[in-house]
């Protein structure tokens, strides 16, 4: 018959109460701030949109506005040549003696020669303006023929401040080539109305030629970039996929990161771009963003104080639990001490009642009387031990505080149960302080701790042992009082035992002569009682040494 499978299952640990009020706190604080990343982010994605956007629709209003600026000039320029062709240079400066221009726009008129000299320069101071290094001439004379230029930047005003060079041909009456007319742009002009646009704080308005020189830029920090090559900027990239669109890039001019929108300027070689900063985005929002986050800490605080809350409750509960444990155990152990006494005392009584040895067995009936006498007295004592360890517990032991002599106590004790020392030949030694020493006690209670502690002492240690009692001065005025014997010791776990009411290990229950178990927590409450500390170093077959430190 084939064997059936054998299934094992693993036993699955569940979670403490504890760790499942952290771990629900946790994944709760997860959820705050995780919520709060996620509508921080969503919002500030919504503002990015929307900077988006009305960066797009601002270059669009710009490039307009630009594109007509241009187209005036241009105009002007066109109506100058025209003039020149039907009059020469004395008809063509009416325009300008008129006034028939934008003066606010254009800084002054130059007119060059086909060969390259200036013939007239309107109003305005600065040096002679020179076309070396330019291809004004050349250009006019081939592809722009009909093209207004717009050149590139250069130092023609007497404050060295840079002017933009806007050039068309000029032709004679027979329509050969006569030299070119310019038009000296101002770029502030253009700047100072590009700083106009709502593009934020750190917002930037540009425009920049296809030869990839900045003609002009408008921003509220007012740093001027005309002049400078934008070949690094990743606009070209961006322009060769699309005419117009969007691109981010740290700017070339001040590092700060912006999202630019562009277009082409309708009409000539130029791009206008629009720059909103992310710092301005990312200021748009932080208000609100603030106000969630003050939300999102109130609720991390509220989720910390509810997991504190619980936690409290729930170690209150672990100690009402352990509290009931120790009661039951306890009873039991009480109980059990008790009764055996009782059953010694019933047992007995029911013996002599009964005559169960006859009228004549009268010295047997008086042993089983010394043994309920004995009963009774252990009874007795065991009922005193209990109710002064309540009342200690309690706080209702009243103590008589005085100063007293503790080498006198400890010769007291050591007299007391010096008939238990030599039934096992056990020595009995004091070691006594260098100088008289006193201390602020209750001398019942001291002797009663003494007393206790001898006795154990001399019930777990062999015969032929030594018990030695030791007063000395501690620190900062502090007494002392040790009790050492070279008897059986115990484990931590028995020395845990050993200090709960009937606590007694196996250790000791199986040792001859036990006690009631009671003598060290009541030794304990008792020095507690005095504001002083107990101590106890033990170690199986080593024996124990147990420390009492009263208070100054």
């Amino acid at each position: 018959m084939p064997r059936l499978p054998i299934f094992r299952f693993a036993a699955i640990r569940m979670p403490s109460v504890r760790n499942l009020i952290l771990m629900a706190a946790a994944l709760a604080l997860a959820g705050v701030w995780g919520g709060y990343g996620l509508m921080a982010s969503s919002i500030l994605e919504g503002q990015t949109r929307e900077a988006l956007v009305n960066a797009g629709a601002t270059a669009r209003a710009y490039e307009s506005s630009t594109s007509r600026t241009l187209h005036d000039v241009d105009t002007t320029l066109r109506s100058f040549a025209e003039r020149y062709a039907e009059g020469g240079l004395p008809r063509a400066r009416v325009i300008i003696d008129q006034g028939l221009y934008d003066a606010a726009l254009i800084h002054h008129f130059t007119v060059f020669g086909p060969d390259g000299a200036q013939l007239f320069r309107s109003e305005g101071t600065g040096p002679p303006d020179t076309l070396d290094g330019t291809d004004l001439l050349a250009y006019h004379q081939g592809e722009g023929q009909a093209l207004m230029k717009v050149g590139l930047p250069f130092r023609g005003s007497a404050t060295g401040r840079p002017l933009l060079r806007l050039s068309r041909r000029m032709e004679d009456a027979a329509g050969g080539f006569a030299g070119v007319v310019v038009a000296n742009v101002d770029p502030d002009y253009l700047s100072g109305f590009y700083r106009q646009a709502d593009v934020g704080r750190n917002g930037v308005v540009t425009l920049i030629g296809l030869d990839r020189i900045i003609r002009a830029r408008g921003s509220k920090d007012g740093q001027d970039a005309v002049g400078v090559d934008g070949s690094a900027s990743a606009l070209w990239e961006a322009a060769r996929r699309s005419l117009t669109g969007v691109f981010w890039q740290d700017s070339i001019s001040d590092g700060i990161r912006r999202a630019y929108a562009f277009r082409p300027v309708e009409g000539y070689p130029l791009i206008l771009v629009v720059g909103v900063a992310l710092k301005d985005i990312d200021a748009a929002v932080a208000g609100f963003r603030g106000q969630m986050r003050i939300i999102a800490a109130l609720l991390s605080v509220s989720i910390l104080l509810v997991a504190a809350f619980l936690l409290v409750q729930q170690r209150n509960a672990e100690r009402l639990a352990a509290a009931l444990a120790v009661n039951r155990d306890f009873l039991a152990r009480v109980s059990h001490e008790l009764r055996t006494p009782l059953n010694a005392i019933l047992g007995f009584s029911e013996i002599i009642r009964d005559q169960m040895f006859g009228r004549d067995a009268g010295e047997r009936y008086a042993d089983y009387a010394r043994d309920i006498h004995a009963s009774g007295q252990h009874l007795l004592t065991l009922i005193d031990d209990i109710l002064d360890l309540s009342r200690l517990q309690a706080g209702r032991f009243a103590l008589l505080m005085e100063d007293v002599d503790p080498v006198a106590a400890a010769e007291w004790a050591i007299r007391i149960v010096a008939p238990q020392a030599e039934q096992k030949s056990i020595r009995l030694e004091i070691s006594r302080p260098p100088a008289p020493t006193l201390v602020r006690a209750d001398e019942r209670a001291l002797k009663q701790m003494l007393l206790n502690l001898l006795g154990n002492a001399l019930k777990f240690t062999p015969e032929n042992g030594r018990v030695l009692v030791s007063v000395a001065r501690g620190g900062n005025g502090r007494c002392v009082v040790r009790v050492t014997d070279n008897g059986i010791g115990m484990t931590a776990e028995e020395l845990r035992q050993a200090a709960i009411p009937f606590g007694q290990t196996s250790a000791l229950t199986t040792h001859p002569g036990r006690g009631t178990g009671l003598g060290l927590p009541i030794v304990k409450s008792l020095i507690e009682a005095h504001g002083g500390s107990l101590r106890i170093d033990s170690r199986p077959g080593q024996g124990s040494q147990v420390t009492l430190e009263f208070a100054a």
